[in-house]
């Protein structure tokens, strides 16, 4: 279960160049990832990375539009394998 909800927010996602980007630090964060390029996420739901695990969750649309996959696991031993 999601700690928290970011569906509306990663609409920002979708922002493009020269678009300005406002809003929480881990949205500017996986914002940041998205634009470099990144292809694969995966990771477990914990701290300190929970909040970004809830955002790439909400943003799967946008993920799977940019060609990312994104893969929550199950336990600290499969996000590390």
């Amino acid at each position: 279960m999601a700690e928290r909800s970011f569906a509306k927010e990663v609409e920002k996602l979708r922002l493009g160049a020269g678009q300005e980007f406002a809003g929480e630090g881990i949205l500017a964060i996986t914002k940041a990832l998205l634009q470099c390029g990144v292809g694969y996420v995966g990771g477990y739901q914990g701290a300190p990375i929970s909040h970004l695990m809830d955002v790439l969750a909400d943003a799967q649309d946008i993920l799977g539009e940019l060609g990312v996959h994104f893969e929550a696991s199950a336990s600290e031993a499969t996000a590390t394998a």
